[in-house]
């Protein structure tokens, strides 16, 4: 999609962008996407940023986000504290992740920024970070001194979180089941809008605005912002013949470790009774217990965190991506894809790409069908070799950075209407 209108955006334009988590560096799902979006808008506008942190920051990560804003405020939190907000939102009704982020020193921060150069538009990346955007943006929240400076409000939900929560719900027995309802419902009436104003909502695909609609109500100000892949980092690798697979993710991250032990358990003996000397190779940040414990089955090997991916990704024959809960867009499959390699997933992280199963990826719902494409892939070196080069002219054609975000840039400038989001027939996907 071109970036239309770019040439009424006007240059001094100010933008404070919010996020939840550092986007730098861009090692998982949400960095990512906050660091490209970041890098982009940091061209068309003067950037504010302002983030939250679990963890510790350091001196690179904060040269790295002055290189791209003026203004860069990052507040550390406190784990306990955080929960101990988390639970006294839960027991007051309402949402619990945005109560997670939230810190009164932080608040202050943005609102002296404001005072002193107003905002003209403010970028708020998903829900968690919502209650400093109300400060500026909701009538009942905002101070008088900003009666004549509201600024547009764009909040980049990415996913329909509250479908997560809600099949996390459907899944749960005992107290977490009803925490997780709970959860699903508070968080639903945010991103619907009925308790916090945004002039735009962006989401990450055209299957999670179907379910935006479907599920929540027909925002006017609806708009699709897809991901791409960094072209030149994930570059193609030349086609291995070996009997790997490997799975990218972050490891304490519920969905993730219920796919890597779904693959483990179900798929991987199927594949070892065909081939005996096959691996699953099990790679990324903060491996839980439950994700260590795969070692024991055999043909597993927990990798854990690593520099850098790509070398895992090179040595497979299959990149795999069994996630029985998935939202919006997968970046392990787009850039398993731009590696030129072949990938195996579930049909919830298909969702949202637009692929041609069968031809620029695999899906298998059952652990038969997943062995069946890993064990082709494995053992047919032209049928592989097929389907990873179509992976990689597919996102070559569809998922470049500039063109997949240009669409918030014209949000952010206020030139850009919410344009209707229409799904092509899947033959205009080829």
């Amino acid at each position: 999609m071109p970036v239309l209108g770019l040439h009424t955006t006007q240059p001094t334009r100010r933008v404070l962008m919010l996020t939840h988590r550092v986007p730098y560096p861009p090692d998982r799902g949400d960095r990512i996407r906050s660091y490209n979006l970041l890098k982009l808008i940091s061209k068309h506008f003067e950037v504010a940023i302002a983030c939250t942190s679990d963890e510790p920051v350091t001196e690179e990560q904060r040269q790295k986000l002055s290189q791209l804003a003026g203004r860069v405020a990052i507040h550390k939190t406190n784990k306990l504290m955080s929960r101990a907000r988390g639970v006294a939102a839960l027991a007051s009704g309402q949402a619990v992740t945005p109560s997670l982020f939230y810190d009164t020193k932080l608040a202050d921060t943005l609102t002296h920024w404001h005072t002193q150069r107003p905002f003209d538009a403010v970028l708020t990346f998903c829900t968690g970070m919502i209650r400093y955007a109300r400060m500026l943006t909701h009538p009942a929240h905002r101070s008088r001194a900003f009666a004549d400076t509201r600024p547009i409000h764009v909040l980049d939900l990415v996913d329909v979180d509250s479908r997560k929560w809600a099949a996390y719900a459907a899944n749960a027995k005992g107290p977490m089941k009803w925490v997780y309802a709970q959860e699903a419902k508070r968080l639903s009436r945010i991103e619907s809008g009925l308790e916090d104003h945004f002039d735009r909502v962006s989401v990450i695909s055209r299957p999670e605005a179907q379910t935006y609609r479907e599920h929540l109500r027909d925002h006017p100000g609806l708009t699709v912002v897809e991901n791409g892949v960094d072209l030149d980092y994930f570059a193609p690798f030349n086609d291995i013949a070996s009997q790997t697979a490997v799975f990218v993710g972050v490891l304490n991250y519920k969905p993730n470790i219920e796919a890597v032990q779904w693959y483990a358990k179900e798929v991987m003996p199927l594949v070892r009774k065909k081939l005996p000397h096959a691996r699953f190779q099990i790679v990324g940040k903060d491996p839980t217990p439950r994700v260590k414990a795969l070692k024991n089955h055999p043909g597993v090997e927990v990798i854990g965190t690593v520099p850098d991916v790509r070398p895992y990704i090179e040595t497979a024959a299959a990149v795999v991506a069994p996630l029985q809960t998935a939202r919006g867009v997968q970046n392990k499959v787009l850039e398993a894809m731009a590696c030129r390699r072949a990938v195996v997933c579930s049909p919830e992280a298909a969702n949202g790409i637009r692929a041609l199963p069968g031809r620029h990826l695999l899906v298998g719902e059952t652990p038969k069908q997943f062995a069946r494409y890993v064990v082709a892939l494995m053992r047919d070196d032209h049928y592989r070799q097929q389907v990873a080069a179509a992976a990689r002219r597919c996102v070559q054609r569809r998922y470049t950075w500039p063109n997949a975000l240009g669409p918030m840039v014209e949000l952010l400038g206020g030139v850009r209407e919410p344009q209707p989001v229409f799904m092509p027939p899947l033959a205009e996907a080829a």
